[in-house]
């Protein structure tokens, strides 16, 4: 940690990850600046006590001229596209990102978990795992706790269950998570890294530092997953939600299986569809490869509940099932999504982040008609017009009158936008709310005996 005793160092944004960076960095003497381009009262309010504690802090536009720094640490989110990163490079600034420094500040394990979809959810049914071993931990990084926040609060016997995203792999130099999860990799973010090659060669760059001694999970069902155990140093464990690779962990007789021993039923995981149960088996490959006993795995997977927008069951009434997926930012998660429904009405659309979109025509069957809304609504409607009935919707409470209209007894509404929020909603989460609130409205006009 004496590396950055006197140390410049520019905190670049100063969102949570950025506050927990800046703190840090002070608290070892570092000589801190903090640049941040929005200026809203939350910043203002970050920024002010920033001061108050010994950083430079400037907010509303980064000042190219005076990036003078030894080192800088990037908020996730900021693109290498972006003109203060550039200026960095130009002035020969190293730049790391906040889980590369929270990993040098560290003593305890690192179980790290990436991939286009899933991330969260896998994170946090690891999490559970080692808290039900026993094992001091937290989940943090990209699922909500900054990593440099968590590290100060989990002993060095402890692990991190780390939520890490192509943004903060894509500016890491040390790195090594004692266990590393790939669960897919499919086209996203290509407007942030630039091209869809680049992207996964950030995903890849998760398994760069790990040796021997090290653990390597990777999707068997995955190519781009399998692709990076060829250039890696750790044990690999591959993983599966249909079989039981050679060396890993999967799927037989109804039954997650490690080893040639029964972990626990599949009936048993509290997830809906074919993603729920490969994120229940990866996060059961790391917590067993990194020590977990059985029984605690199988223990903390049966109590676990489904996370918010994440196939979350929201409502059943008339017989159809009500699933808010709005988690699902890119095509490749629609596609997850709708694995093992069956007579699915589809909610898509949104702002598609530059993204071919053209890959939701995969989701016919089980999905048997859609409904399109936001910016992407004609790219949705052209998709499926050859293949399923489709409608255009003005706005959610919109699409859930149609889609409810569409939807067979026995079947699923299902919002699983394929895009991202932001033409319409602040967040996903925002956008899921929006459904959930359009489906009870529904429930109770229609006087439809519903359940949540």
């Amino acid at each position: 940690m004496s590396e950055f005793v006197g140390k410049r160092v520019l905190v670049v944004g100063l969102g949570a990850s950025g506050l927990a960076a800046a703190r840090a960095l002070l608290a070892l003497d570092a000589k801190v600046r903090v640049t941040e381009s929005s200026d809203g009262a939350d910043v203002r309010a970050r920024a002010d006590a920033l001061r108050s504690e010994g950083a430079e802090v400037e907010t509303g536009g980064h000042e190219l001229e005076l990036i003078a720094a030894d080192l800088a640490v990037l908020s996730p989110g900021i693109p290498p596209s972006s003109a203060v990163v550039r200026a960095l490079e130009r002035e020969g600034v190293k730049t790391i990102s906040e889980v590369e420094l929270a990993y040098r500040l560290s003593q305890c394990d690192f179980l790290a978990v990436t991939g286009t979809n899933g991330k969260t959810t896998t994170t946090s049914l690891l999490a559970a795992m080692l808290r039900e071993a026993g094992i001091p931990s937290v989940a943090a990084g990209n699922i909500g706790l900054p990593v440099v926040d968590a590290v100060g609060s989990v002993p060095d016997n402890g692990a991190i269950a780390l939520e890490v995203s192509s943004f903060q792999l894509a500016a890491i130099e040390q790195f090594a998570p004692r266990v590393a999860i790939v669960l897919n990799i499919a086209e996203d973010h290509t407007d942030w890294h630039g091209t869809a090659a680049a992207y996964a060669a950030a995903k890849a760059r998760i398994v760069e530092n790990q040796g021997p001694q090290d653990v390597f999970l990777p999707n068997a069902d995955d190519p781009l997953a399998m692709r990076i155990a060829e250039h890696t140093r750790a044990r690999v464990v591959p993983f599966s939600s249909r079989t039981v690779p050679d060396g890993g962990l999967g799927v037989a007789n109804g039954h997650v299986v490690w080893r040639g021993t029964d972990i626990l039923p599949v009936d048993d995981i509290p997830l809906v569809g074919g993603p729920g149960v490969e994120d229940a088996v990866a996060a059961a490959g790391a917590a067993l490869e990194y020590g977990v006993e059985p029984k605690a795995v199988a223990r903390a997977i049966s109590t676990f509940r489904p996370l918010a927008h994440r196939l979350q069951i929201v409502a059943q009434g008339g017989g159809v099932t009500y699933i808010d997926d709005s988690k699902a930012t890119n095509p490749h998660a629609t596609l997850a999504a709708v694995d093992g429904l069956t007579d699915v009405v589809l909610i898509a659309g949104g702002r598609s982040k530059g993204m071919d979109l053209s890959e939701l025509e995969r989701t016919v069957p089980p999905v048997r008609a859609a409904v399109a809304m936001g910016e992407a609504i004609e790219d949705v409607v052209r998709i499926f017009e050859p293949l399923v009935p489709v409608e255009r919707a003005l706005d959610m409470g919109d699409a859930v009158r149609r889609a409810h209209r569409l939807a067979s007894s026995r079947g699923s509404v299902l919002l699983s936008p394929g895009c991202a929020s932001l033409d319409m909603y602040e967040s996903y989460a925002a956008r899921g709310d929006a459904f959930a609130s359009a489906v009870r409205e529904l429930i109770k006009e229609k006087q439809i005996d519903g359940q949540p």
